[in-house]
């Protein structure tokens, strides 16, 4: 894709049978080539990064990490020294 002037384009090959059936179904619906593909390839974006943003575990595996929230806090002391405020820088 190029950027010009803040508008990009996208140069895409297709069969002849494909861009037939594009065309077609663009008219059907009462927009442009352009716009027909635009609004298809968003809507279908829009889905692959929803999905790409969930998480998806099996039961199992969740319940097992729902029960580990419920456990008592175990002591980690290197967390704990990471967490806390730097100290004064001591002299050379």
């Amino acid at each position: 894709m190029q950027e010009r002037g803040g508008r990009g384009r996208i140069n895409v090959r297709v069969a002849p049978g494909q861009e037939a059936r594009i065309r077609a179904a663009a008219e059907a619906n009462g927009e442009s080539l352009t716009g027909f593909l635009l609004a298809a390839a968003t809507e279908r974006a829009e889905e692959v990064l929803e999905r790409a943003g969930r998480v998806t575990v099996k039961t199992a595996a969740f319940e097992r990490f729902v029960a580990a929230l419920d456990l008592p806090v175990e002591p980690m002391p290197t967390l704990r020294r990471y967490a806390e405020p730097p100290g004064p820088i001591p002299p050379s």
